[in-house]
């Protein structure tokens, strides 16, 4: 009888537990419109525009955005050693990002952006950004999975503003991307169907379409 019991107490445990993952699984994010910007930039100058090391968009990623955020010079080398959650091939899986980020303090959001239609999206991106939180992006790009932060945004001109760690190398220094953004944060400038088109491709065994990662102090 006892054993019944805590087989019956179990069964209604896991069937709750699915219906609140469920339903935070499900939950369509709210914008708020009334906070979005023409325009808005995170501080993120030139000589932060590290060229990742094989593999390592992922802990790139994760520095760049501690740098924009603590305004600190964080070694993206440093950071590609200590992630976790790494595949064999040194692929950097969406949860190694965001354990390294809860370890430095950051908090992070994980919208439901697939619930979301393409203008939606671009609201979203805009409202996070407007309020001074960037937003890592799971793409594809060169039939890889690639991981870019975005970091400004220009409504009027349809251009967004991110990091790419594989942006081509700068013939000076080896270690630096080239800039094509000027006094614009970050080191790309992609149009709203651009980014859209990498972001489409991102995802990994079926799980983390239209993955965005929101960072905040």
């Amino acid at each position: 009888m006892r054993k019944n019991l805590w087989i019956g107490l179990a069964v209604v445990f896991i069937i709750l537990m699915i219906y609140l993952l469920g339903a935070v699984f499900f939950i369509k994010p709210k914008i708020d419109t009334t906070v979005i910007k023409k325009s808005a930039f995170i501080w993120y100058p030139a000589e932060y525009n590290y060229r990742q090391s094989r593999n390592d968009c992922g802990p790139f990623n994760t520095a760049a955005v501690m740098r924009a955020l603590t305004d600190k010079d964080i070694d993206s080398t440093l950071f590609a050693k200590e992630i976790g959650w790494r595949l064999p091939n040194k692929y950097t899986l969406p949860l190694g990002l965001e354990s390294q980020l809860k370890k430095q303090g950051l908090h992070i959001k994980n919208p439901n952006f697939w619930l979301l239609t393409d203008e939606e999206k671009i609201e979203l991106i805009r409202e996070y950004l407007s309020v001074g939180m960037p937003i890592i992006i799971l793409g594809e790009r060169d039939k890889y999975e690639h991981y870019m932060t975005i970091f400004g945004f220009n409504a009027d001109v349809d251009q967004y503003y991110l990091y790419d760690s594989l942006q081509v190398q700068s013939p000076e220094q080896k270690n630096f991307t080239i800039d094509e953004n000027g006094a614009f944060p970050g080191n790309k400038t992609m149009s709203s169907q651009e980014f859209l088109d990498f972001w489409r491709g991102g995802g990994m065994y079926g799980l983390w379409e239209w993955y965005g990662l929101v960072l905040s102090l």
